[in-house]
């Protein structure tokens, strides 16, 4: 698919912008070290690896298929914080409250990520389309984007192409002259591509996960998505 015509291009947020799992392992280190101040015995508290594991069972929950990124994180929170003997629901939410705090703080944009979106911003309109709930201004990009679609607020997620088509509605541009970068090939590539974007695959840390690359695009970095449009 040829890149003519552009004018607009959406992102992936995690791993795509920045750095999703320094962040998310910094919090849960802090929230491991506040379990084991606030119990009785110490010896009782999840390790690192029970915590991530625990995540995970929440995720494979059919009671939690439809709740928010919020109600699954904190859900988590709660069974990894019974496990060390706390069960106080206003203690569980303050320690959900220190958790997403100290995610947001300890999250590094990557390095190209700004000098990218300033080359791309001075031609395009730049949007977001995540299925996470970080808005990209709480990680330090305020301005870059006109606008930031949060699929966990919406009542779709990527590769629905739906949530692509509103997207589009929010920034009043037409899908088939953009483009969405990404690094998921189920929900970045899949979804651009059954929506009628142009799908830019971004593999900067993680594979295909066995899925056949289907993008019309791949690059390993941002910085190489202004040329790939024709920026110099």
């Amino acid at each position: 698919m040829a890149l003519n015509g552009i004018t607009a291009i959406t992102f992936d947020a995690d791993d795509t912008l920045w750095d999703f799992e320094t962040g998310m392992l910094a919090a849960l280190r802090r929230l491991r070290d506040e379990f084991v101040s606030l119990a009785a015995d110490a010896n009782s508290v999840p390790s690192l690896m029970s915590m991530l594991e625990t995540r995970g069972s929440v995720d494979l929950d059919p009671a939690f298929f439809e709740a928010t990124l919020d109600l699954r994180r904190r859900e988590a929170i709660r069974r990894s914080a019974a496990e060390a003997g706390l069960k106080d629901s206003s203690l569980i939410d303050g320690l959900f409250e220190m958790y997403v705090a100290t995610r947001v703080s300890n999250t590094p944009i990557f390095p190209e990520t700004e000098p990218a979106l300033a080359i791309l911003g001075k031609r395009f309109q730049l949007g977001v389309i995540t299925n996470s709930n970080t808005n990209p201004a709480e990680v330090g990009l305020s301005t870059q984007f006109s606008f930031a679609i949060l699929a966990d607020s919406e009542p779709f997620h990527k590769p629905d192409p739906r949530i692509f088509e509103y997207a589009a509605s929010v920034g009043g541009y037409e899908l088939q002259h953009s483009v969405h970068v990404g690094d998921s090939i189920v929900s970045d590539v899949e979804g651009a591509n059954r929506a009628g974007v142009t799908s830019v695959w971004y593999h900067r840390f993680n594979g295909s996960d066995g899925q056949p690359n289907t993008a019309d695009y791949t690059i390993a970095s941002l910085a190489e998505l202004p040329g790939l449009l024709g920026i110099a």
